[in-house]
């Protein structure tokens, strides 16, 4: 097809997910539902991410179990892609310490409404495509060339700025469908309150997008192409440079007729997860 020079990089960051119920008997192990899911960390002491009630089985805001069967899944199937021919690797990763569900090995927010979750998986298959993202964010002086940037005044550190109506992506697998794997549809997604307002007082705002079941978990990103302008200040900054930076963690819609659905930042994530925060990285002040 012409026009098509490369793939972006990117589009490998999420990952598809499986939650699975394990057999007690002689039955076959059961599965409960597609998500999906990135990694955050350093090479070989990874986490994986993802929505709380994805590794849970129940939802954030009642605690009742999801499934219809009323099971809630042991271990999570990742799909990682082969280095070599991008053939699917498999690992099953066990969300509980023993069968009775009680320990779990995942580590979410102390406040159940905030609904994400980073399950501990060190190392990806030594094979495997190696596809983390990053934890900081990104200033204006990245918008300009690396040979240029140590010219630019102390006003180019000042952060990229983030605002209601701007636009960013959900990287995913809509209803688990995998007809793209391993690389993740990409569902553009206005910021559709304001980012600081913080939504029901919790680190999240809301996005406008065509989301649907199996992108639970995905990363939101702020993705700038080289040539479009960022207005900041006053200034408009036309730029050379592609910028990236993880913007938080989708979770769902606000309802099943809506377009409406919840992004958690990364503040919510640094907030459980302290270790894989960036050095400058402070705790938002509390409200009130």
């Amino acid at each position: 097809m012409q026009g098509i020079r490369r793939i972006d990089t990117l589009s490998f960051t999420a990952l598809y997910l499986e939650t699975w119920y394990r057999s007690r008997g002689e039955a076959d192990d059961l599965l409960l539902g597609p998500a999906t899911g990135f990694l955050v960390g350093v090479p070989g002491d990874y986490w994986l991410v993802t929505a709380w009630h994805v590794l849970s089985g129940r939802r954030s805001d009642t605690g009742a179990v999801m499934s219809k069967t009323g099971l809630r899944p042991d271990y999570v199937r990742v799909r990682f892609a082969s280095q070599e021919n991008l053939a699917p690797i498999h690992v099953d990763y066990p969300l509980y310490t023993d069968a009775s569900q009680d320990i779990s090995r995942f580590r979410s927010p102390a406040d159940r409404r905030i609904d994400v979750a980073a399950l501990h998986i060190g190392a990806v298959p030594g094979t495997a495509v190696d596809a983390p993202l990053g934890n900081t964010w990104p200033t204006l002086r990245e918008l300009h060339p690396r040979e240029r940037r140590l010219q630019l005044g102390s006003e180019a550190d000042a952060p990229i700025p983030l605002r209601v109506t701007d636009r960013l992506f959900v990287l995913g697998f809509p209803f688990g469908d995998t007809g793209s794997w391993p690389l993740a549809v990409w569902t553009v997604a206005p910021v559709a309150s304001e980012p600081l307002a913080r939504w029901n007082g919790l680190p999240g705002f809301l996005l406008d997008s065509r989301t649907r079941e199996g992108q639970s978990g995905s990363p939101v990103l702020m993705h700038i192409r080289p040539g479009e302008p960022v207005v900041a200040g006053g200034v408009v900054h036309l730029h050379e440079e592609s910028v990236t930076a993880l913007v938080g963690i989708y979770s769902g819609r606000l309802d099943p007729n809506s377009d409406l659905g919840m992004v958690w930042t990364t503040d919510a994530l640094f907030g459980f997860l302290p270790e894989i925060a960036p050095p400058d990285w402070a705790p938002p002040p509390a409200e009130g």
